[in-house]
């Protein structure tokens, strides 16, 4: 007598990647005495975070790119320090906005640097050392 096995395809492959046949013969009785835990299956998905840095900001139009970066959940560093002053106002005003809707985090890292992060993100603000102060003084 002669057997023929199929060879599985990429969807059976992945299928018996995830499920696992038991073969062992049960004793039914003690099968229905023991307790039953269900079985978990964890998947960790290494995901990529996006992180924009824009270093000179100096047309609305580069704040619209910023604005539509965090509503696609990327973090946004924005310095605005070569844009005029009032123009940079009116920036920081529309991404304070924009920010806002997003349920995000700002934090300003610099005199006109801002890092915008989405609420996603978790912002850790670690205090600042003493030589920092020092030099703000």
């Amino acid at each position: 007598m002669e057997e023929t096995l199929e060879k599985p395809g990429v969807f059976g492959r992945i299928r018996d990647f995830f499920v696992r046949e038991v073969e062992d013969e049960f004793d039914e009785e003690a099968l229905s005495a023991a307790p039953t835990k269900p079985t978990t299956l964890r998947i960790n998905a290494a995901t990529r975070y996006h992180i924009t840095v824009r270093r000179q900001i100096v047309s609305f139009q580069d704040a619209v790119a910023a604005a539509d970066g965090l509503k696609r959940g990327e973090q946004q560093i924005l310095n605005l320090a070569m844009a005029p002053a009032e123009l940079r106002e009116k920036i920081k005003d529309f991404m304070c906005g924009v920010n806002y809707n997003a349920e995000g985090t700002w934090e300003e890292l610099g005199e006109s640097v801002f890092l915008l992060a989405p609420c996603t993100a978790q912002v850790e603000v670690a205090p600042a050392s003493t030589r920092m102060v020092a030099g703000r003084n």
